[in-house]
C-alpha cells in the first residue's frame, strides 16, 4: 500500500504539459514488430519547434520503453548543427524520457532521433496480440490501442491531443502471404528485407498522414480478410476480420460507406482521406476506436450474421459504426484541446450517430430509442453527487479513463440533443459546419463550439449552454398544474438523500405541449400561464431537455387517464421520471406502481425498456422475498396482452418493434415463471444441438430460464455450446446464463473460468456484472473480486471496465451494513483511477438502501393486496 499512496500524492499534482515546451510537426517512425517473442525495436525522428525559456533537455511520453541511443539536430539559418545528449533519463511516474545535453538548447526547430525497444503487452492497450483459431490452429494477430495516451509505450512523442503532427510510419512485419499490414493510410510501397535470422521480413511504407493526434495512430498486422465498396465520393471502404468471419462483414460495410455518404453532405466537407479501413479484432478492450482510416471493433461491434446475429445487436453495431465516422469529422479533423473537454468529441458522436440511422434506417425509429438509451443513462449517472460536470479538469492521464463514461457520452449527447432542438435542425448543422470549417485539422475548446454556432444562429448559445456543461447534476423540476396556470420549481436533481445538495439552478427550456410565457425556467421558481387545450400539460415533450419532470398528483392521474393518447416519447418520459423521482424519495413508489397499470396495452418496444428496467431493478434493489414472488403475478398480468398478441414466432407483418418486444414479453414472463413460457423455454433448450437451431432473439431468454431453474446437466451443456462458439455476441449470451445458476457447486465453477483462457480479458467485465446480479452468487462474487484483485489489475489495469468495479459491486446491494465491509476493502485503494467510481459505489448502496427502507413496506402491502 506504500506504493499506492505515493501514487495518489505524485498525482494530486497537476501534471506538466509538454505541448507547452515542444510542438512536434512531423514523426519519422519505424517499428519492427516479433510477434513470436512479444517484442519490438523501433527509431524515430520527431520535427518540431522547442518553445519557452532555454534549457539543457528535450522531454517527451514515454511508458515502459528501453531507450538504446538519442540524438538531435538544431535547424537554423546557418545549417544544421548537431546536439550530443549525455544523459537519456526515464522517469515512471510522469511518462517521460529525459534527454539532457550539456550544451543549452535554444527555441527554434530541432529534429530528435531516438532508437528503443519496448513490449507486446496482453493489456489491450498499447501494441497487442488478438487470438483467434483458423483452419483449426490458434493464430494471433496483432493490432494497436492508443487512446487515451498509450502511444507513449509505442514509441516517444509528445501525447496530448493538442500536439498534432503528420506520421511517416515503416512496419517490418515477418512475411506471411496470408496476413496484411495495415495502417491510417494507404500503403506506399512494401518489398522484402533481409535480417540476420530471419531472411522474410516485409517492409511496409504507408504514405503520410494528416495532420492528426498521437492516440489517432493506428497499425494491425495479421491474417485478415476484407469485403470492399465504395462511397459515392469514391472513398474506398473496407471491413477486414478474421478469416472466418469475413462473409459476416456485408452489413458493416455496406452501412459504413452509407454513413461516410451522410456525414459528407451534412458537414459539406469531403472525408479527407482516400481509405477508410474497420477492423473486427477477436480481442478488443472497448467497442471501438476512431483512428483515422482505420477504425478498429470489437467483433460483436461490427459483425453481423443473419442467421445468428440479434436484431438488437445489427441496430447496435448500425449505430457503433455511426458513432465512430463520426469522428473522423469530430475528433480527428477538429480535435478538443485537451481531455477536459473529452466530451466535444464522444458527446457528439453520441448524439449524430442517431441522425445517421434515423437516416438510414427510419424504420427502426432510433429517436424513440435514445430517450431510453443515451438520455436515460446519461441522466441515471448524473443523478449522484460524485459525478463530474461535462467539461471536467483532467489534472493526470490516470484520470482521463475515468470520464470515458455517460457523462462525457450520454449527457454530452443529452445537452447537443437540447440545444438541436432549441436552435431547430437547419441553424444546427449550419454551425457545425462554420465550427468544423473555421477550426479544421487544429484544436478546439467548449467555448469555440458555442461561439461558432452562436454566430450563426444569432442566439445567445454560450449563456444557454454554460450552465449545462460547466455544472454536474440535472434539474427536477415540479409541476402544481391547474387551469390556465402552473407554479413551477427547479432543484438539482439527486438519487442519493445523503447527497451534500447544492443549490445550482439551470435556464430549463421547457419545451412543453403547450405554448407557455415564458417558455424558459430561469431561476427556482415562476408561474406560467397557457392556453387550455384537450390535452394535458405536459413538459418537456417528447422528452427533448435534459431534465425530469414531477407532477401534482392530481395532474398525474389526469396524464394516466390519456396515456394512450400520448406518443411514445412522452410515454417513457412520463414512466420514467416517476420511477426515477420514487427511487430518490421525492414521491412514493406505490404511486408510480399505480401509474405503471395504465399501461397494460402498451406495445411500444421503447417503452417496455423502460418497464422492464425498472421491474428488474425493484426487485433487485428491495431484495424481499414476498415482493420477489408477489411481482410475479402483477408482471403476468402486466404483460398478458402483448404475450399473447406476439407469441414466440416472427410473424410476417412484424413491426422492427415488435421484433425488438418479443424477447423483452418473454424474458419478463419467464422471471414471472409463467408457466407456459417456462414450458417452453425448457422443451425449446432440449432440442438444441447448436447455437444455430434457436433464434437469435430468444437464446438470451431460453439459455437464461434453463439456468435460473437447472442444475449440473444444464450447466454442462451450456458450457459446452459455450466452448464450441466463434462467434462474440453469443459467448456473450451463454456467459450471461452459465453465471446464472444458484447452486454453490456452479456459482464456484463459473467464477473459476473468470482467470483461465476460457474467458477473454475483453469480456471479463460481462462475467462480473452477470455474476454480481444473480442474488444467490453475489456474495461469492464479491468474494472473487476481493481474493483476484491483483490479477485484475495486472491484466485490467488500464481498461476502463476495471475502474468501474466498484460500481459493478455496489449495484449488486441496498444493505447499510455491506457499506462498511465496501469501504473497508476499497477506500484503502483510492486513486486517481479509481476514486470517483468508488465515491459513486458508496452513494449507489446509501441511495439503494435509502430506497428500500423508506418504500419497502409499502409495497408489499399494495402487492399483498393486489
Amino acid at each position: 500500500m506504500t506504493h499506492c499512496t505515493a501514487t495518489i500524492e505524485t498525482m494530486k499534482k497537476k501534471v506538466a504539459r509538454l505541448f507547452e515546451g515542444t510542438k512536434p510537426s512531423n514523426y519519422k517512425l519505424l517499428l519492427e514488430l516479433d510477434p513470436d517473442k512479444m517484442i519490438f525495436k523501433g527509431k524515430v525522428t520527431i520535427r518540431g519547434r522547442k518553445t519557452g525559456r532555454p534549457s539543457q533537455r528535450i522531454t517527451f511520453h514515454q511508458k515502459g520503453l528501453k531507450f538504446i541511443s538519442a540524438s538531435a539536430i538544431r535547424h537554423d539559418k546557418k545549417g544544421d548543427e548537431p546536439i550530443v545528449f549525455d544523459r537519456i533519463n526515464t522517469h515512471m511516474a510522469y511518462d517521460e524520457v529525459r534527454l539532457h545535453s550539456k550544451s543549452k538548447l535554444f527555441p527554434g526547430e530541432y529534429s530528435v532521433m531516438m532508437e528503443f525497444r519496448g513490449i507486446i503487452t496482453e493489456p489491450m492497450n498499447g501494441i497487442y496480440p488478438c487470438y483467434f483459431t483458423h483452419a483449426k490452429k490458434d493464430k494471433k494477430l496483432l493490432a494497436t490501442q492508443f487512446e487515451s495516451h498509450h502511444a507513449r509505450e509505442v514509441f516517444p512523442c509528445v501525447d496530448e491531443p493538442e500536439a498534432k503532427a503528420t506520421f511517416d510510419i515503416t512496419l517490418i512485419t515477418p512475411e506471411n502471404k496470408q496476413a496484411v499490414v495495415l495502417g491510417n493510410t494507404p500503403v506506399k510501397n512494401q518489398a522484402r528485407v533481409e535480417s540476420k535470422g530471419n531472411p522474410t521480413l516485409l517492409k511496409t511504407v504507408f504514405e503520410t498522414t494528416p495532420i492528426m493526434s498521437s492516440y489517432l495512430v493506428a497499425f494491425a498486422y495479421g491474417e485478415l480478410g476484407f469485403k470492399e465498396t465504395k462511397a459515392k465520393s469514391g472513398v474506398t471502404v473496407r471491413a477486414y476480420s478474421t478469416p472466418d468471419n469475413v462473409e459476416y462483414l456485408e452489413f458493416a460495410v455496406s452501412t459504413a460507406s452509407k454513413v461516410l455518404d451522410f456525414y459528407e453532405n451534412y458537414f459539406d466537407i469531403s472525408y479527407p482521406l482516400p481509405k477508410c479501413d474497420m477492423v473486427a479484432l477477436p480481442d478488443f478492450a472497448s467497442a471501438a476506436m476512431e483512428n483515422w482510416g482505420l477504425v478498429t471493433y470489437r467483433e460483436q461491434a461490427l459483425l453481423v450474421d443473419d442467421k445468428n446475429t440479434s436484431l438488437t445487436t445489427k441496430q447496435q453495431v448500425a449505430m457503433v459504426i455511426a458513432h465512430e465516422l463520426a469522428h473522423m469529422w469530430f475528433g480527428n479533423l477538429v480535435t478538443m484541446r485537451w481531455w477536459t473537454d473529452l466530451w466535444l468529441n464522444e458527446g457528439f458522436a453520441s448524439w449524430i450517430e442517431y441522425l445517421a440511422v434515423d437516416h438510414l434506417y427510419p424504420e427502426w425509429d432510433i429517436w424513440t430509442q435514445y430517450i431510453t438509451e443515451d438520455q436515460a443513462h446519461g441522466m441515471r449517472l448524473d443523478a449522484l453527487e460524485f459525478t463530474h460536470p461535462v467539461e471536467v479538469e483532467v489534472r493526470h492521464p490516470d484520470e482521463i479513463r475515468t470520464i470515458f463514461d455517460a457523462i462525457s457520452y450520454q449527457k454530452g449527447s443529452g445537452v447537443i440533443h437540447m440545444l438541436h432542438n432549441y436552435l431547430g435542425a437547419e441553424t444546427f448543422r449550419e454551425g457545425l459546419r462554420h465550427y468544423l470549417k473555421l477550426y479544421a485539422y487544429s484544436n478546439t475548446d467548449t467555448v469555440d463550439l458555442w461561439a461558432a454556432i452562436e454566430e450563426i444562429s444569432k442566439k445567445p448559445v454560450k449563456k444557454f449552454m454554460h450552465a449545462w456543461t460547466s455544472q454536474s447534476g440535472f434539474p427536477i423540476v415540479r409541476a402544481n398544474v391547474g387551469k390556465y396556470s402552473a407554479s413551477l420549481t427547479q432543484d438539482r436533481f439527486y438519487l442519493n438523500p445523503e447527497a451534500n445538495k447544492s443549490d445550482l439552478k439551470w435556464p430549463v427550456p421547457l419545451l412543453a405541449s403547450e405554448t407557455l410565457k415564458p417558455d424558459t425556467l430561469e431561476h427556482g421558481h415562476a408561474d406560467i400561464k397557457f392556453q387550455q387545450s384537450s390535452n394535458p400539460l405536459i413538459l418537456n415533450a417528447n422528452h427533448q431537455g435534459f431534465f425530469r419532470t414531477i407532477y401534482d398528483s392530481t395532474h398525474l392521474a389526469l396524464l394516466a387517464k390519456s396515456i394512450r393518447g400520448l406518443g411514445a416519447t412522452d410515454r417513457i418520459g412520463l414512466l420514467g421520471d416517476a420511477f426515477e423521482a420514487a427511487k430518490a424519495g421525492y414521491s412514493p413508489t406505490v404511486d408510480v406502481m399505480e401509474l405503471l397499470e395504465a399501461y397494460t396495452h402498451e406495445q411500444n418496444a421503447a417503452v417496455w425498456d423502460i418497464i422492464a428496467g425498472n421491474i428488474i431493478e425493484l426487485r433487485r434493489v428491495m431484495n424481499d422475498d414476498f415482493v420477489r414472488e408477489n411481482l410475479k403475478p402483477y408482471i403476468s398480468q402486466l404483460t398478458a396482452p402483448e404475450l399473447e398478441r406476439l407469441g414466440w414466432d416472427e410473424k410476417p407483418n412484424d413491426s422492427h418493434f415488435d421484433k425488438l418486444l418479443r424477447p423483452t414479453i418473454l424474458g419478463l414472463a419467464s422471471g414471472a415463471d409463467v408457466p407456459s413460457v417456462v414450458e417452453e423455454c425448457t422443451k425449446r433448450f432440449q432440442a438444441v444441438k447448436a447455437s444455430e437451431d434457436l433464434h437469435p432473439d430468444l437464446r438470451g431468454i431460453v439459455y437464461a430460464t434453463v439456468a435460473r431453474r437447472g442444475s449440473k446437466a444444464e450447466f454442462s451443456k451450456l458450457l459446452n455450446l459455450y466452448d464450441s462458439t466463434q462467434n462474440a455476441e453469443e459467448r456473450i449470451t451463454l456467459a450471461a446464463a452459465i453465471t446464472n445458476f444458484e447452486q454453490d457447486e456452479l456459482i464456484d465453477k463459473s467464477l473459476g473460468f473468470i482467470t483461465t483462457d476460457r474467458v477473454r480479458l475483453q469480456d471479463v467485465a460481462y462475467w462480473i456484472i452477470y455474476s454480481f446480479s444473480n442474488r444467490f452468487a453475489k456474495d461469492k462474487t464479491w468474494q472473487w473480486v476481493k481474493d483476484n484483485w491483483a490479477w485484475m489489475d495486472k491484466n485490467l489495469g488500464t481498461d476502463l471496465s476495471f475502474y468501474r468495479t466498484p460500481v459493478y459491486t455496489a449495484r449488486a446491494f441496498s444493505d447499510e451494513i455491506f457499506l462498511k465491509e465496501f469501504k473497508k476493502f476499497f477506500e484503502p485503494l483510492k486513486n486517481p483511477k479509481l476514486e470517483r467510481s468508488i465515491n459513486q459505489g458508496i452513494e449507489i448502496i446509501q441511495w439503494q438502501s435509502a430506497w428500500r427502507t423508506r418504500d419497502l413496506n409499502a409495497l408489499q402491502k399494495y402487492l399483498k393486496a393486489k
